[in-house]
């Protein structure tokens, strides 16, 4: 450890064992307070002054990493509160845990924090490839005392040469590597005591106490592994704990809180059981088989292959037999036929694990059928040795019931069976409904490549006469592998009823016939469902409605029949589709998901186009549904919109949107983003905040009478409750309850010339495309503020700026975005990767969302015409809001059609508006369909329409303006602006604008002028001949024109 040494280290121990205890011993040593002398002089000759001990032996990702030199540097609490954010914020992104890496501002803190100090840090990296700790804040290159020692081995992680080599060439970066050598003597008598160490660790790792976990257990399973020489044909993955389970080395919990499997699964993925080198398991069988009685277990655990069967008999105190082919490459089509006294003594036979590959024997009558104990039965590719080849081809499940009456008096062997594994044998009477009856304690079931699927039935409910529980009633995991050949008519095309059963596992592979999975023949205590095809399945739905406890979902391959997912009230986290390919998908359901984070869609060649979706993570009330009743299965009411029609939103069932969105956290919305819709859309978007409680929003009920609309329109009240944060209210608050104390007598005070002193607005008009769209709604509660109590400016932002998602900008004919704290921005998250010309937007209303900032509307990424469809635009209280619409002209300008059909615009109480539309020559075609403008309560509002340049804009059919409290308005259209069919203009507190738009001809209706008299005054003409003069107006004015000024400032 001297400055001349490595600064990085790598150990891999002696051929791959000992490493990681080893570096936890150097660990617990220097970390140790009773070693004073020794070790501390040593470490402080190599001036370390800080040993961080990182243990991610059982890999989860390099945020991992980070968070325990975190915790062992013992940074801030709120340094470490950052995890849990950045967790949270990538459940909503979408990010799996393997990919989640590390935090930017916690690498600064641990990079401030070793700056000045020397230290050591030990690392076990269980990621199987090299980890750069300097991406986690750890930098060691090419400075003095800073040092990482680190291993990639570990719990039995004995990798082959190739593996090994590949280890190599990611070392580069380590500066040293040691490899202890195994070829002495001397090492070799230490391996036995390795192997403990080793098992030890992995008696830890496994998290399960003693006495239920030991290290004895451990090395018990491992020697299990070694003494079936090369395994080749066993798959360690899949049959590793039913092996120690059914063999009876690992066994239930001793307070019964813990069954054996859950023990034996945790076990299993504490260790590494594949990639072993060959040579490990000679060394192993040495160090244990050959040098001590207590681990001589050859009589016990026997394997052999088809060279050896002839000359094997199977003692009576066996307890697992193997029979494999030997070599890697596996020939399928030889097969070693059994000897019927093999198993010579099977009436007293304590055999539990029988694993046969590659066998002939009689089917009607096995060598092991007097095995009373046996719990494990696997057979591979075994055949019956009455039948040839082609007879087994044509043999139906009656001939093999007659085939096996010989066996029929002495079943014992199958009635105790806990596994049953059976790949390409055509034994159908194992798996008839007689058997399945008596296979009463079956824990788990693996079928592979049986051509007559019709024994799936067999699963379901007995006849009348028998139990109508499913059978088997233990059964807690079901795979399901389906032959290659798919055009018989015996192929698995119905799901059975498992309703009433204790699934919790199905795997189907390959059953491309199947066309439906209905929710009312699924366990219900199903938690975990894969769906694998290579070629192009059938099924067309998929309904997990009501399965409560799934969690995990893996939909793989080509679904190109599938049209309808329902996910309603399960226990999903993360809907993970990008593994399929279903272009037909048009209908997905999630309602009362509450824990449902994010969707991730498949590539986006291969995205469906939804036409109903629906989605509710607010609620996880269960569908008024008896599942066990078979009702609604007669009637044929398995559809997967059946959920739909529970849930309400308001007085309308959720059934009658197709597109329903309600979530808890606005954040979800960040898996929409690029969703594709199938129809064009109305989109309405609200919270169910109490926005009035802190932003001061309120809708009064009180009517107004009529206006020169003609129509009564309820005026807009506020809470007079201070708001938070908020400069401007004070002056809106203010204003709008001066109104409402206005004597009624001066409303109508009209006479003379005399105009009313009361504020109207014009109603917004009704969408009519609503009726004849699809109806798009989402609903957002907006916590996610809630869960962000500390932690940097950087997180707090990305978890807040939320924007629509990319459908509403392509196949919105209506928007109506209201009372939504969330929405930060419409725009989408890159605008140069997304459409933004809104060229269907028809009627667009956005109205109290206090928290949308800066520009509502940018430019897309070419020149288009763009909202060209758009007649109504209605904006009110924006707090946040400077432009409508913006864009820098010299870089983009709008088409000749853009904003042609734009009828009504109305904007109110958006204090920092700076102006709404600019305007161009590019654009001369712009509002020319304007009818009504009006403004009311924006008092930064400087232009209405700016325009880059000198000409005068024609409105051709503007008749109404309306124009409240715009102190700073200098101008509404440039200079001059046009408008020849002028028919009502009404002005207050506008006292910086000093011309109104040219009218038409002389002889035509003047149009009527409300506005304060001194500001009429005031106002600059151009003269008759440019159609702008006092004579072509009929100014009224009211008694009560101009309202006393504030005696205070505003700003207080």
């Amino acid at each position: 450890m001297g400055p001349n040494k490595g600064d990085v280290i790598h150990f891999d121990g002696w051929g791959g064992l000992g490493a990681s205890a080893v570096l936890k011993a150097i660990a617990t040593r220097l970390k140790s307070s009773a070693s004073l002398l020794g070790e501390a002089a040593t470490v402080m000759k190599a001036g370390l002054d800080k040993i961080i001990h990182v243990d991610c032996s059982l890999w989860q990702n390099t945020r991992a990493v980070q968070k325990a030199i975190a915790i062992d540097l013992n940074l801030p609490q709120h340094v470490i509160a950052l995890f849990d954010q950045w967790d949270e914020k990538d459940d909503f992104d979408g990010v799996h845990q393997v990919a989640r890496g590390p935090i930017q501002h916690v690498k600064e803190e641990i990079l401030y924090n070793l700056r000045d100090r020397g230290f050591l840090v030990i690392f076990h990296n269980g990621s199987g490839r090299y980890i750069d700790l300097k991406d986690c804040g750890i930098l060691v290159a090419g400075l003095l005392g800073k040092r990482v020692l680190w291993t990639s081995r570990g719990r039995f992680s004995l990798h082959s040469n190739d593996i090994r080599e590949v280890h190599e060439r990611k070392l580069a970066e380590s500066n040293v590597s040691i490899y202890a050598d195994l070829s002495s003597d001397s090492i070799l008598n230490s391996v036995r005591h390795l192997l403990q160490v080793e098992a030890e660790e992995v008696a830890f790792y496994s998290g399960v106490l003693e006495p239920d976990m030991s290290t004895k257990l451990v090395m018990e399973c491992i020697l299990y592994k070694a003494l079936r020489g090369d395994d080749y044909g066993i798959n360690w993955g899949t049959n590793a704990a039913n092996y120690w389970v059914c063999d009876g080395i690992i066994k239930d919990a001793t307070n019964g809180d813990r069954s054996a499997w859950e023990i034996a699964e945790a076990l299993h993925s504490a260790m590494h059981l594949e990639d072993w080198h060959q040579v490990w398991a000679v060394n192993i069988r040495d160090a244990f088989g050959l040098s001590s009685k207590e681990w001589r277990h050859t009589n016990r655990w026997i394997s052999t292959t088809h060279q050896y069967v002839a000359t094997v008999k199977v003692p009576p105190q066996a307890t697992s037999f193997f029979v494999t082919e030997a070599g890697s490459l596996i020939d399928k089509s030889s097969s070693m036929i059994l000897r019927g006294d093999m198993f010579g003594h099977s009436n007293r036979s304590r055999l539990r694990v029988l694993h046969l590959s590659q066998c002939t024997f009689s089917f009607s009558s096995p060598p092991f059928l007097g095995c009373s104990n046996l719990r494990f039965l696997l057979l591979d590719h075994c055949k019956d040795k009455d039948i040839d080849d082609q007879m087994a081809a044509h043999l139906d499940e009656e001939d093999e019931h007659q085939q096996s009456k010989m066996g029929h008096h002495n079943r014992t062997c199958f009635e105790e069976l806990w596994v049953l594994d059976i790949s390409y044998t055509e034994w159908y009477w194992l798996l008839s409904e007689e058997m399945m009856d008596q296979m009463v304690h079956l824990h788990e079931l693996n079928v592979k490549g049986i051509k007559n699927a019709t024994w799936i039935s067999h699963l379901g409910p007995g006849h009348v006469a028998r139990s109508n529980s499913c059978r088997p009633r233990n059964l807690g995991k079901l795979r399901v592998t389906c032959c290659e050949i798919t055009n018989q008519a015996s192929s698995f095309v119905e799901f059975p009823d498992l309703s009433t059963s204790s699934i919790k596992t199905i795997a189907l592979d390959g059953c491309v016939e199947l066309e439906k999975l209905a929710h009312n023949f699924l366990p219900l205590l199903l938690e975990s469902f894969i769906f694998v095809s290579n070629v192009a399945a059938k099924i067309k739905i998929i309904s997990f409605q009501g399965c409560t406890q799934l969690k995990s979902l893996l939909l793989r391959g080509l679904l190109e029949s599938l049209v309808e997912v329902d996910m309603s009230h399960t226990a999903i986290k993360m809907l993970d589709l990008t593994a399929m390919q279903a272009p037909r998908l048009n209908k997905l359901i999630l309602l009362g998901c509450e824990k449902l984070r994010a969707i991730l869609w498949p590539r986006e060649w291969k995205k469906p186009e939804l036409y109903v979706l629906h989605i509710d993570t607010t609620d996880a009330r269960r569908v008024g549904e008896d599942k066990s009743s078979k009702k609604e299965a007669a009637n044929g009411d398995t559809s997967v919109g059946s959920s739909s029609r529970k849930v309400l939103h308001g007085d309308q069932a959720v059934v009658n949107f197709d597109f329903y969105i309600s979530l808890r956290n606005a954040r979800f919305i960040r898996s929409l983003l690029h969703d594709r819709l199938g129809n064009r859309v109305s989109v309405e978007i609200s919270s169910t905040a109490n926005i009035s409680a802190t932003y001061g929003f309120k809708e009064a009920s009180r009517e107004m009478p009529t206006g020169i609309c003609g129509c009564k329109q309820p005026v807009p009240t506020v809470n007079l409750q201070k708001p938070i944060d908020n400069l401007y209210m004070d002056d809106i608050n203010t204003h709008f309850e001066d109104i409402l104390q206005v004597d009624d007598g001066d409303r109508d005070a009209s006479d003379g010339g005399d105009a009313p002193s009361f504020i109207y607005m014009w109603p917004c008009p009704s969408n009519c495309l609503k009726p004849y769209s699809a109806h798009c709604y989402i609903s957002v509660q907006d916590e996610m503020q809630t869960n962000l109590h500390q932690g940097t400016t950087t997180i707090i932002k990305e978890a807040s700026g939320i924007t629509l998602p990319d459908f509403v900008h392509d196949s919105a004919l209506s928007l109506h975005l209201h009372d939504c704290l969330s929405i930060t921005s419409i725009q989408g998250h890159a605008s140069a990767a997304i459409d933004l010309s809104w060229r269907i937007l028809w009627w667009c209303r956005i109205e109290r969302c206090p928290n949308l900032e800066g520009t509502i509307f940018t430019a897309p990424r070419t020149r288009d015409n763009i909202f060209r469809s758009l007649e109504t635009f209605w904006a009110s209280q924006l707090l946040k809001v400077f432009y409508i619409w913006d864009w820098d002209t010299s870089l983009f300008q709008p088409s000749y059609n853009s904003f042609e059909n734009l009828k009504f615009l109305h904007l109110d109480r958006c204090p920092r508006l700076v102006h709404i539309l600019p305007l161009c020559s590019s654009n001369s075609n712009g509002c020319r369909s304007l009818k009504t403008l009006e403004i009311v309560c924006c008092g930064a509002l400087k232009d209405v329409f700016p325009l880059d340049s000198d000409s005068t804009i024609v409105f051709r059919r503007l008749k109404r303006i309306h124009l409240h409290e715009l102190p700073k308005l200098q101008r509404i259209c440039g200079r001059k602006m046009s408008t020849p069919q002028l028919e009502t203009v009404k002005i207050r507190g506008c006292w910086s604008l000093r011309r109104l738009p040219s009218v038409g001809r002389h002889d035509s209706t003047p149009p009527i002028v409300d506005c304060e008299k001194e500001w009429w005054d005031g106002l600059e003409w151009e003269g008759m001949e440019a159609n702008h003069h006092p004579s072509l107006y009929k100014p009224i004015h009211s008694h009560y024109y101009k309202k006393a000024l504030r005696r205070t400032s505003l700003l207080r």
